[in-house]
């Protein structure tokens, strides 16, 4: 079995998916509401998991509370083990308001207000463990500076999830072996986030262009895979989904590209459904 840690900030979604957007100072029914946990790398670990491999999540917890019960509750369920690397016991887990549209296929995200749990257990021993494969997500950056040296000494290959590009991405990019990231972490564009790849001596990368699809780079070939045409209800958490899915045919094929064509279709069959987790259970 297939075995893989994931380091990133859990959060507490509360989702509302709408048909429209409502107007400033409008009112708009919900056609689905949950609460939920998530997270890059939370959903990352719950799709390795459904897909048959064995997930271990980092991530900062804090206090005791009903919040973080059900966090972990929640997890258990979905065969995720959770390892609480905040020292912190101030620190709460962040809630995160998010509103899709069916008719748009976006969504609007507001962050928690708090920020990262700043004092951080000392944990090589997970880095250490037994896992083939750890996912990064720019979230934890204190976890990730602590344990810099522990990261790169780790023999398996690490995956950056980029999302947008944030002030510390370079330190995250450094470490990784396969950095697979969206189009807005490349701000001036596909061949300067190459060039960077270059100079790091990154042979494998790839990057998300929703409808575009994946481009990818391996080892001087590339390609592009084209995104898959589905009538999408929610693409929430589908990037994080594509992750979880790549990082799991990555280690059990081996092949880079077939695995993000895998990935790509499962990202993809996951926009059919509202919510992160409803795809798993249809």
């Amino acid at each position: 079995m297939s075995q893989a840690l994931f380091i990133g900030r859990s959060v507490l979604d509360v989702t509302a998916l709408v048909q429209d957007f409502p107007v400033p100072d409008g009112k708009v029914k919900a056609l689905a509401n949950d609460v939920m946990p998530g997270g890059s790398a939370l959903n990352a670990a719950v799709t390795f998991s459904h897909l048959g491999g064995r997930a271990a999540l980092a991530t900062s917890l804090g206090a005791p509370n009903l919040m973080r019960d059900f966090l972990i509750s929640d997890l258990s369920r979905r065969n995720v083990t959770v390892h609480d690397i905040c020292d912190d016991p101030e620190y709460g887990i962040p809630f995160s308001t998010v509103i899709s549209t069916r008719s748009l296929g976006a969504r609007m995200i507001v962050n928690g207000a708090g920020d990262e749990c700043e004092k951080i257990h000392q944990r090589n021993d997970l880095i250490s463990a037994d896992a083939q494969l750890i996912q990064i997500d720019q979230y934890e950056r204190h976890f990730v500076a602590k344990h810099f040296d522990a990261l790169q000494a780790f023999e398996g290959p690490i995956v950056l999830d980029g999302g947008s590009w944030k002030e510390w991405s370079p330190d995250f990019l450094r470490l990784a072996d396969i950095p697979i990231v969206s189009e807005v972490f490349c701000p001036d564009g596909q061949r300067t986030f190459a060039a960077m790849c270059a100079e790091l001596k990154i042979s494998r990368w790839a990057i998300t262009k929703g409808h575009g699809g994946v481009v990818w780079h391996d080892q001087g070939n590339e390609g592009q895979i084209p995104a898959l045409s589905v009538d999408v209800v929610d693409t929430l958490g589908a990037g994080d989904i594509f992750h979880g899915a790549f990082c799991h045919a990555y280690l059990e094929s081996g092949s880079f590209v077939d695995a993000l064509s895998q990935a790509n279709r499962i990202a993809g069959e996951s926009c059919t459904h509202a919510g992160t987790r409803s795809w798993m259970d249809a």
